[in-house]
């Protein structure tokens, strides 16, 4: 394992081959502009965009990690609004545990945006599923349908327009997040909880959660997020370093569908985390 300390970090983020606004290309370009040299794309549910990063990343210097983002069953965490979302890195795109995962997300994905918009339509909202692909592809999600809503004036703001999406009761079936850990394991890679705060629960409870996490083959905690304040942040670090788990940092940059998140903008180096870099470029 080479570590090299000091490098920029932005490792969580998104482009058009999800729900981001930036192609692949473009991402790794904007990474290199904003002086980030350790960066992965994780996209929600696929690796599409990946040889496209990791191309451009050879061609500018920048160590484009593997990645990928997905979203795990929250049920057995109890009611209330809880996301599980579980990034990878430095899997093998090509392995059959990560063709399994895309493939199962993918599938459960096209079947929610048939169903979502369906309801659209059915309120009197002009936007089909045929336009959505035609326009962002089939992996599309929430953020994409917002933007669109919000360009023919039906909301002003993205919270509004996710808000009335969720409250159409369209839900996507989900894997349990020890399936997840064990598939991104199994592909070779690195399973992290990404922003655990969106779990809902406290610090205490989120303790118990990592540790047993971490015997279902979880290997790191995203402690560097914009939803995480300062006092999340020491928590986390203080988890992980007690637990065993690798750090990391990501903006969760989506373009403009986030406005107001820019990559990189938690300025974090990689004397602040605890991240494995096996140097990719070459």
């Amino acid at each position: 394992m080479v570590r090299v300390r000091g490098e920029k970090v932005d490792l969580h983020s998104h482009s058009t081959a999800s729900d981001g606004t930036f192609t692949p290309s473009e991402l790794v370009e904007l990474a290199h502009l904003k002086g980030i040299t350790l960066f992965s794309l994780t996209d929600h549910d696929t690796v599409d965009g990946l040889p496209q990063a990791r191309l451009r990343g050879r061609e500018l210097g920048v160590n484009v990690i593997p990645g990928i983002e997905v979203t795990a069953d929250t049920s057995f965490l109890g009611p209330g609004k809880r996301e599980l979302h579980i990034l990878g890195y430095y899997f093998d795109p090509d392995s059959e545990p990560i063709r399994h995962l895309t493939a199962f997300f993918k599938e459960s994905r096209i079947k929610r945006n048939k169903e979502l918009l369906a309801r659209l339509e059915e309120r009197g909202f002009p936007v089909t599923y045929a336009q959505m692909v035609k326009r962002f592809g089939e992996n599309f999600g929430k953020p994409n349908i917002a933007r669109v809503l919000i360009d023919a004036g039906f909301f002003t703001n993205r919270e509004q327009a996710i808000d009335f999406l969720s409250s159409l009761g369209v839900k996507r079936e989900k894997m349990d997040y020890r399936t997840v850990l064990e598939l991104i394991t199994e592909a070779g890679g690195l399973p992290v909880i990404a922003h655990p705060v969106t779990t809902g629960l406290s610090h205490s409870q989120l303790y118990c959660f990592l540790k047993e996490a971490k015997e279902a083959g979880l290997k790191g905690v995203e402690v560097y997020h914009y939803r995480h304040t300062p006092k999340d942040v020491a928590a986390l670090n203080c988890m992980a370093k007690e637990l065993g788990l690798f750090t990391t940092a990501g903006s969760d940059f989506h373009g403009a569908n986030k406005p107001c998140i820019e990559l990189g903008f938690l300025n974090v180096t990689t004397a602040q985390i605890n991240f494995p870099n096996y140097c990719q470029i070459t």
